[in-house]
């Protein structure tokens, strides 16, 4: 086999191969850039993460947190049951004062210091939030 036969089949080997991984990446992004329509039905799941436990209102928001983890290059959640996750539900956090604002399931909106503080009061209380926002809780949030 001559220098270019062999030359052409190791590129072309490589345009297939290139064109495998890129269709394959494209597909398992495309999957996750979709917009998903949870309900507010109450069916808590529980995930950890190598670190600590996430408490999500039902499957459906656990899938969006899935995606959201995914495109920031960030390690998936592993589904777990209740009893395991709260073993990792207290994580010590920092005394830094970066605030942010989490409303919980068609309750009140609570100011927290960090988003540390935040998971632990969602898992120790059993309450997934349904929005947060960096930043202190106002008495009217915009779109309210």
């Amino acid at each position: 086999m001559s220098n270019y036969n062999k030359l052409l089949v190791i590129c072309t080997t490589l345009l297939v191969y290139l064109a495998y991984i890129g269709a394959s990446h494209h597909h398992h992004l495309h999957h996750c850039s979709v917009q998903y329509r949870c309900s507010d039905i109450k069916d808590t799941v529980w995930a950890m993460d190598h670190e600590r436990c996430h408490i999500f209102h039902n499957e459906c928001l656990l899938k969006v947190e899935q995606c959201a983890r995914q495109n920031a290059g960030k390690s998936e959640l592993i589904e777990t049951d209740e009893q395991s996750c709260r073993e990792s539900c207290q994580l010590p956090c920092s005394d830094d004062f970066d605030p942010l604002c989490a409303q919980f399931f068609q309750e009140a909106y609570i100011t927290f210091s960090n988003e540390c503080e935040m998971r632990n009061y969602m898992c120790e209380h059993n309450r997934p939030y349904s929005f947060y926002a960096m930043g202190e809780c106002v008495e009217y949030p915009s779109g309210e």
